[in-house]
């Protein structure tokens, strides 16, 4: 059976899986791991905030190189899987991502990933973002294509016998931007022949061969103005 469901109430049903990956998870980990390296190769002792962070996949990768991570999430089952990881106990905290309890010019890496079109409206989310950068801070963002959303694609997880669909809606990309953010980076990333087991998997190979040159996510990297 097929659900549709709000994105806080999937996120109960998709926590236990959730790490066994799925294609676009796979495709942010491989495209954005370089990004991450190029802005901040050096996170030794840096401030660094996961905002929306889940199951902690990238706060363990802050905290292995010497950050000083921590992450906010509005799932408590997601959190829940992410304080039982090596190192991440005591680093979460139960928030609504555009209300994170830190105060202004927080960190000086800002992390969204996959997570910006659950926060809306997207204006007040970029704000909520912006207001943690400390001046020349750094804010990378990463979501699921809003252009792959209006080619009919759709956010999907296995659940037991069911496919959860989360309620998403598009939104422009203009809407990324914020008067205090100068964008520096951005990157629209198809799938690539590491993700084709995904779709073999699931017998849907010639799906992967029609779409693998369409952007199914977006990376955006800001500097916070001085």
């Amino acid at each position: 059976m097929r659900r549709i469901l709000p994105a806080r109430e999937a996120y109960k049903h998709w926590a236990e899986t959730f790490d066994q990956g799925t294609p676009i998870l796979a495709l942010e980990s491989r495209a954005l791991a370089p990004v991450l390296s190029d802005v901040c190769p050096d996170l030794a002792g840096t401030r660094f905030l996961d905002i929306g962070c889940g199951t902690g996949r990238w706060l363990a990768w802050a905290v292995d190189r010497g950050a000083r991570a921590v992450g906010t999430d509005l799932s408590f089952e997601m959190l829940f899987k992410a304080a039982r990881k090596p190192g991440l106990g005591g680093r979460v905290v139960q928030a609504d991502a555009v209300l994170a309890p830190f105060r202004e010019s927080q960190a000086d890496v800002v992390l969204c990933a996959l997570v910006i079109g659950h926060m809306r409206p997207i204006a007040r989310a970029m704000d909520a973002l912006a207001r943690l950068a400390i001046p020349g801070g750094r804010v990378i963002i990463t979501d699921f294509h809003p252009g792959a959303l209006r080619r009919g694609w759709k956010r999907t997880f296995r659940s037991g016998e069911d496919t959860i669909e989360l309620e998403s809606d598009p939104y422009s990309i203009d809407e990324l931007s914020h008067a205090d953010l100068v964008l520096e980076d951005f990157r629209e990333v198809p799938f690539g022949e590491q993700e084709r087991h995904f779709f073999e998997a699931a017998a849907k190979a010639d799906w992967f061969d029609e779409m693998r040159d369409q952007p199914a996510i977006l990376i955006a990297s800001y500097r916070r103005r001085g």
